[in-house]
């Protein structure tokens, strides 16, 4: 989510995956619906492949946290501060409308509320991770592993356990410490180590997905194991985020850095943060008018309307010509 000078590839990943997660939030049919779930995945690790310049350009953890708090906590906060005003204004005519302080308040704390910015608590704990991968360099692998591990055993002998740990831990170790500490490496690895990564975590995903089958007897969804994301979901997220980055970025497939180097891609990848927060807006709009249309419809909808929406956020700062890097960040990212 945050603006950096990237490579054509990157924001045509992270345009996929936005595109890709607000179709998440449309009804789509289940197979569409499960064949997507790499999506967030992708964004993590994505915003690992920066983290490193950013971290050493900020030339302390400190800094570097700082920043990115500014970044994601501030337009959170000012987006959920207009949101609940227009609801409230809304419930003065519709009072049957449901925003009581507890929904208020637990989105602020980007835990349930609406139900959408918990992403934003993710790329927070991404944030956090990041000092901390970069301090433990000599015995990085086996620490992530260890902590994977343990992290695994905790949730299936506690379980979901109102806190630190579901709100916290459950996803710091997934999210924070592999997916981004994957994301820092991608820059290093040659294509024979991302293929040999991509090929385990697929076989590990094809291994669980048959043995729950026969286990079960019916398919099991990559979605019942996301929240929080364990080894059958991340197995899955990551084996498809680092093939599509091998396919677009190393072998530039079907010429992607031609043909899809255009504005509107560039865009939507560049400006990630704004276009989730607004398609929540939008959201919301089919529940003020109580009206339902097909899913195709309704992602076509959201896109339109939050990418226009950031757009016109966009050209309005630039008009603006505000010359605080801090300020042009949190509204123009």
């Amino acid at each position: 989510m945050e603006k950096e000078k990237r490579k054509v590839s990157i924001d045509v990943l992270r345009c996929i995956a936005m595109l890709l997660i607000i179709l998440a939030h449309c009804g789509a049919p289940t197979f569409l619906d499960e064949i997507r779930n790499f999506d967030v995945v992708l964004l993590v690790i994505l915003s690992g492949t920066v983290a490193v310049k950013s971290y050493e350009r900020s030339g302390s953890w400190f800094k570097y946290i700082g920043k990115r708090l500014i970044r994601l906590l501030v337009p959170t906060f000012i987006f959920l501060t207009i949101l609940f005003l227009l609801e409230k204004i809304v419930c003065i005519f519709d009072p049957v409308f449901p925003l009581d302080s507890n929904t208020i308040l637990t989105s602020y704390e980007l835990t349930s509320g609406i139900g959408y910015v918990w992403i934003i608590r993710i790329y927070i704990l991404c944030a956090v991770a990041v000092p901390i991968l970069m301090n433990i360099e000599k015995y990085k692998k086996t620490i992530i592993v260890i902590l994977f591990i343990i992290y695994e055993i905790l949730f299936y002998t506690i379980g979901n356990a109102n806190g630190i740990l579901e709100y916290i831990i459950y996803y710091l170790v997934p999210y924070g410490l592999l997916c981004v500490y994957i994301g820092m490496r991608l820059n290093d690895w040659n294509n024979k180590k991302i293929l040999k990564i991509t090929t385990i975590c697929l076989l590990i995903f094809v291994s669980i997905f048959t043995i729950l089958y026969f286990t079960k007897n019916q398919i099991t969804k990559i979605s019942d194991y996301k929240y929080p994301p364990r080894i059958y979901f991340l197995s899955y997220g990551i084996g498809i985020s680092l093939l599509l980055y091998y396919l677009f970025e190393r072998k530039n497939i079907f010429n992607v850095k031609e043909k899809l180097n255009n504005k509107l891609i560039l865009f939507i990848g560049q400006h990630t943060m704004w276009i989730y927060l607004w398609q929540i807006f939008y959201l919301n709009t089919f529940a003020f008018v109580k009206f339902h249309v097909a899913w195709y419809a309704k992602f076509i909808y959201l896109v339109v309307a939050s990418v226009l929406t950031t757009y016109i956020q966009s050209k309005i700062v630039q008009k603006l010509n505000i010359k605080n890097k801090t300020i042009k960040a949190i509204f123009d990212s």
